[in-house]
């Protein structure tokens, strides 16, 4: 599998963003955590439905 320069830029990009969220202590705070997590559920949802309707519509090409 080759390295997607995609995935490579998102990497980078979110672990240079991570440290800007940070508190003054250095730990993410909850608030941060808690946008995040909905964020990758929302995501998650979002992938679900689209691969569901790809999924129908490959049933019906056959």
């Amino acid at each position: 599998m080759r390295n997607d320069p995609n995935l490579t830029f998102l990497k980078a990009f979110f672990s240079a963003r991570l440290d800007k969220l940070r508190d003054d202590r250095g730990a993410i705070s909850i608030e941060t955590m808690m946008i995040v997590a909905g964020l990758v559920v929302v995501a998650a949802i979002a992938a679900g439905v689209i691969l569901t309707k790809v999924n129908e519509k490959a049933q019906t090409i056959k």
